[in-house]
């Protein structure tokens, strides 16, 4: 496959994924992709797209049951539990490693 044959080849995955309304995620496991492999195309064919700067986004901590647990999801797919009980100050230690 020629590297333009494969630059239309992933022009063509980051469509069907958008039109999809699937996650990156959902959408690799979905079409036997790797989630590092389509971002690592992602950023080599737009190296300036918003998907490499870090955005903030607000946490809205809804009512937790003292037995229902704490999901953080990333936007790369991973999925964090904690227990509702935790320490707030331990949830901003494990962030800001994340964002180390």
């Amino acid at each position: 496959m020629s590297k333009n044959d494969k630059i239309q080849y992933w022009q063509r995955i980051f469509q069907q994924q958008t039109e999809s309304k699937l996650t990156k995620a959902e959408f690799c496991k979905t079409n036997d992709l790797t989630l590092s492999t389509f971002y690592a195309w992602t950023k080599k064919l737009n190296p300036h797209s918003s998907s490499t700067k870090q955005k903030v986004v607000p946490l809205i901590f809804p009512e937790i049951k003292p037995d229902q647990p704490l999901t953080l999801a990333l936007p790369n797919g991973y999925l964090f539990s904690f227990p509702a009980s935790l320490a707030p100050s331990k949830l901003q230690q494990f962030l800001r490693v994340l964002s180390a």
